[in-house]
């Protein structure tokens, strides 16, 4: 049975557990996805696992369940909530890179943040990493244009890795951990019989990469679900998933229906 077996259950937040905003710091879980992922966090031999590019104290903080491991800035972050402990109380452990990116993505952020003062312009610190969202902009391509301008002034040796996105220019050191070696990590930590991983853009598909060779090579079952949350970016990501949800709220049917089966299967008879 599912529930006599170790399972990992790991999920992205933005696009999956929450639908995409304008406003980043305006995403929010659904509640129907809090209480199936507290739910099976709950259960026995169920490791639930949030995998996000946001950072940790972000992250917990915006889906508060405890007994879940919490890997931010992709896995660079990472922390267990006990269950029944405050979002606060989340001790992070951080991935060692050199110090030297720490005050290069601090000069970034302040550089971007002095030259484009506009509302629509958000900055999002998450150092030795940075993001800059332009979602809001009156031209998408302008704003970006200007952000990469000021970027190329800062970090003349091109130093941080470029991730572009549809509205959002993300800056990463070199040889941080992304959510491949996360998932990679989370697999080889637990050994799970079954594995899900949920997610909605090409940082997602890094993790569906490791869980479906994991399952090639005869490690576990399970499945890499994409979400539809972008319309453009679903043909880069479907490719490398399993099963395709329509947007977030599929998400949190699914992870009910999950916890429900898995309570059903563990009622004695």
């Amino acid at each position: 049975m599912l529930a006599r077996r170790p399972v990992l259950v790991a999920s992205d937040f933005d696009g999956t557990l929450a639908y995409l905003v304008m406003d980043p710091w305006g995403a929010s879980i659904l509640p129907l996805a809090r209480r199936a992922l507290r739910d099976l966090a709950v259960a026995p031999g169920v490791h639930v696992a949030l995998i996000s590019g946001r950072t940790a104290s972000d992250l917990v903080g915006r889906v508060r369940i405890g007994g879940a491991t919490y890997m931010g800035n992709h896995g660079v972050e990472r922390g267990h909530l006990p269950r029944r402990a405050r979002a606060e109380t989340l001790t992070i452990e951080r991935a060692p890179l050199p110090p030297h990116f720490m005050d290069l993505a601090e000069r970034l952020a302040a550089n971007v943040e002095r030259d484009i003062p506009e509302s629509w312009m958000v900055v999002e610190r998450k150092l030795p990493a940075v993001a800059f969202h332009y979602r809001s902009a009156p031209d998408i391509a302008r704003a970006a244009a200007h952000v990469a301008a000021i970027v190329d002034a800062t970090d003349t040796d091109r130093q941080m890795v470029w991730f572009p996105g549809r509205r959002a220019l993300e800056l990463r050191p070199p040889g941080a951990p992304a959510k491949g070696e996360s998932m990679r990590a989370l697999i080889d930590e637990h050994r799970p019989a079954v594995a899900f991983m949920l997610g909605d853009d090409r940082h997602d598909t890094h993790a569906f990469g490791v869980l479906r060779a994991a399952r090639g090579a005869g490690e576990l079952d399970g499945l890499a679900i994409a979400v539809a949350a972008h319309p453009d970016v679903l043909p880069h990501v479907a490719p490398h998933a399993d099963l395709v949800l329509a947007g977030p709220g599929d998400v949190a049917s699914f992870l009910s229906g999950l916890a429900r089966r898995i309570a059903a299967s563990t009622t004695p008879d």
